[in-house]
C-alpha cells in the first residue's frame, strides 16, 4: 500500500497504522498456513480497523498543507477503504453451508464494521470507492479479453447423442468400454446436459473434504475440545473416550504426511479422484473427509459458465498493466517469495481469481455484468449477435464508468 510521511501521522493514526499491519498479518499467516481459512472475526476486525484509519486519514488530508501530503493521504485512503470493502464483500460471497447463510451478519464485529462504513461515508468516504476514469489502452485491453472470454466458454454445447452399447454383442461392448472409456458409458446420461435454470436442487452431507492442514486445524481447535467438553459434563463415557483417542490418532497420522508439489500440475479426467477417498487442491494439497455437516446448493449451467467466464479474465489481464494490485499478484506469484503457492511457469493459474474478479470490479463497473445473471445474458447475445462487439464492449466500460457510484459490498445501511 501507499506508505504515509511519519510527520504528519498523529499518535491515534499511527497506533492505528500499527494495529492494521498486526491484524493483517494475522489473517495473512492464517490464509498461508492453513490453506486459505479465513477467521470470520479477525477479518471484520481487521476491515473495520482500516476504515477507523480512513477516518482518520481524511482528518488529516482536510488540514494538510502540502499538495504532495495530501494526495499521498488520498491514495492511502482509496487503497485502504477499497481493501476492506473487498475483504468483507469476499466474505459474504463465500461458498458456505446453506444452514449457516446470514450467520455473517448477525455477528458483532460485522455490526461494528457497518456502523464505521456508515461514518465513513457520512464523512465523505464515498468519492474514494468511486470507480476512476482509465485510459483507452486498459480499456481496449479489458473490451477484447471479456469478448474472447464469452466467446470461448457461451458456444453452442455439444448436442451429439452419446454411443448407445446395450444393443451391442457382449464382446464388443467390453472392448468399447476398455478401449473408450470416456467416450463410451453403460446408460450414458441424454444431452442436455447440466442443471437449467429453474432446476437448481439442494444437496446434504454428513461429511465434507477439507484440505489437509485446515483438517488438523479444525480437528485440534474446534472437534477434539468439544469431545473433551462433553467428556467432562460426562465423565466415564467410553464412547466419548473413544471418539476422543481415534481423533487424536488420526490428528497424528495426518500430521506425519509429506507431499512435494509437481513444476506442472497433472490434468486428468473428471472423476479421477471424486470417485476414490481424497482429492488435491490446486495447490496438491491433499483434501481429507470430516464429519462435519453441509448442506449446498448445487448451482446451475449459467452459474458454471459466468464463473468460467470471469476466472479467464483475470487471468488473461493478469500482467498485461490493466490493474496494479492484480499485476502485483501476478508478479509475487512467479517470484521465488511466493514458495508452493506459486508458479514460474504458469502464475496465472495460481492467481485467486474471486480475489482479482473483486479488485477488478472495483476499477472497472462493466464487469458486474459479469456477476448478474440477466446482464450476463444480455451481453452474451451482444458479443455472438453482431462484429464489432468488441467496440460496443469499449463504449460499455466507459459508460459504466461515468455512471458508477461507490462500490459497496451486499449489505444493508441502515437509511439513517
Amino acid at each position: 500500500m501507499e506508505s504515509l510521511p511519519e510527520n504528519i501521522l498523529s499518535i491515534e493514526t499511527r497506533r492505528l497504522v500499527e494495529e492494521e499491519a498486526r491484524l493483517d498479518a494475522q489473517v495473512r499467516a492464517l490464509r498461508e498456513g492453513v490453506s486459505g481459512l479465513k477467521d470470520i472475526d479477525l477479518s471484520l476486525t481487521l476491515a473495520t480497523t482500516r476504515l477507523s484509519l480512513c477516518l482518520q486519514l481524511m482528518s488529516l488530508a482536510a488540514s494538510s498543507a502540502g499538495a504532495d501530503s495530501r494526495e499521498s493521504l488520498e491514495r492511502r485512503i482509496t487503497e485502504t477503504s477499497l481493501a476492506s470493502l473487498r475483504m468483507v464483500d469476499a466474505l459474504l460471497a463465500d461458498n458456505i453451508s446453506e444452514d449457516q447463510k446470514g450467520s455473517i451478519q448477525e455477528r458483532p464485529p460485522y455490526a461494528a464494521f457497518r456502523e464505521r462504513l456508515q461514518q465513513f461515508l457520512l464523512a465523505g468516504g464515498g468519492s474514494y470507492l468511486e470507480a476512476r476514469q482509465t485510459d483507452t489502452r486498459k480499456r481496449r485491453i479489458l473490451a477484447r479479453t471479456i469478448a474472447a472470454a464469452v466467446r470461448k466458454y457461451t458456444g453452442p454445447d455439444d448436442m451429439y447423442p452419446p454411443l448407445e452399447v446395450e444393443d451391442y454383442p457382449p464382446f464388443i461392448r467390453r472392448l468399447l468400454l476398455l478401449l473408450f472409456p470416456v467416450m463410451v458409458r453403460e446408460h450414458p446420461e441424454h444431452p442436455p446436459y447440466g442443471i437449467e435454470e429453474g432446476h437448481e436442487v439442494t444437496y446434504s452431507s454428513q461429511k465434507m473434504k477439507l484440505p489437509l492442514t485446515q483438517a488438523i486445524f479444525y480437528m485440534e481447535n474446534d472437534l477434539i475440545p468439544d469431545l473433551e467438553k462433553s467428556l467432562v459434563e460426562n465423565p466415564g463415557s467410553s464412547a466419548l473416550q473413544e471418539e476422543i483417542r481415534r481423533s487424536r490418532e488420526k490428528v497424528e497420522e495426518w500430521k506425519r504426511l509429506r507431499f512435494f508439489p509437481r513444476p506442472t500440475p497433472v490434468l486428468l479426467e473428471n472423476g479421477f479422484y471424486t470417485d476414490g477417498m481424497t482429492g488435491y487442491t490446486t495447490d496438491g494439497e491433499m483434501l481429507v473427509p470430516i464429519p462435519l455437516p453441509v448442506t449446498f446448493r448445487s448451482g446451475t449451467n449459467l452459474d458454471r459458465v459466468m464463473e468460467l467466464v470471469r476466472m479467464d479474465v483475470v487471468r488473461k489481464i493478469a500482467g498485461r498493466g490493466v490493474s496494479d494490485l492484480v499485476d502485483e499478484e501476478y508478479r509475487h506469484l512467479r517470484s521465488l517469495e511466493s514458495g508452493t503457492r506459486g508458479s514460474s511457469r504458469m502464475a496465472s493459474m495460481k492467481i485467486d481469481t474471486a480475489w482479482g474478479f473483486r479488485v477488478l470490479r472495483q476499477d472497472f463497473p462493466v464487469l458486474a455484468r459479469l456477476a448478474d445473471k440477466e446482464k450476463f445474458k444480455k451481453l452474451v447475445d451482444l458479443v455472438h449477435g453482431r462484429p464489432g462487439a468488441e467496440r460496443r464492449l469499449e463504449s460499455l466500460v466507459e459508460e459504466d464508468e461515468a455512471g458508477a457510484g461507490p462500490s459497496l459490498p451486499a449489505l444493508e445501511l441502515d437509511s439513517d
